[in-house]
This record gives structure tokens, C-alpha cells and sequence, in this order.
């Protein structure tokens, strides 16, 4: 939470969160839901989303 607290986009919040160090795959997990819940699927980088295993299954369910 604190990472979304102290930037103003979704790019940022990952990317801090990321960037505490250690174990953080289960933080910014939760770091991106929260942040896609805040500032919406069109925050998300197109260029990340492009890199998603399974892309089509996952816009499948999504839309």
C-alpha cells in the first residue's frame, strides 16, 4: 500500500514495489491488483501486456 501511496500511476507503483529488494513477487502482485483496481486496465503498460504468457486466454476472461 505504501508504494501506491507515493506515486500517481501504475508503472511507478510496480516498479517501486519491484524495487524494495528481496522477495518481492507476492508484494507486487498485490501491488498490481491494487493498482489496477485504482488506475485501470488501460494503466497497464501495452508493452506488458504484450509479454503475458497465455495473453488471449486471459483477455478471453477478462472480456
Amino acid at each position: 500500500m505504501w508504494c501506491i501511496l507515493n506515486t500517481n500511476n501504475y508503472k511507478d507503483a510496480l516498479l517501486k514495489t519491484v524495487n524494495l529488494g528481496d522477495d518481492t513477487d507476492t508484494t507486487t502482485a498485490i501491488t498490481g491488483r491494487l493498482a489496477g483496481i485504482i488506475y485501470g486496465y488501460n494503466a497497464i503498460l501495452r508493452e506488458w501486456i504484450e509479454k503475458l504468457k497465455n495473453k488471449k486466454l486471459i483477455e478471453y476472461c477478462l472480456f
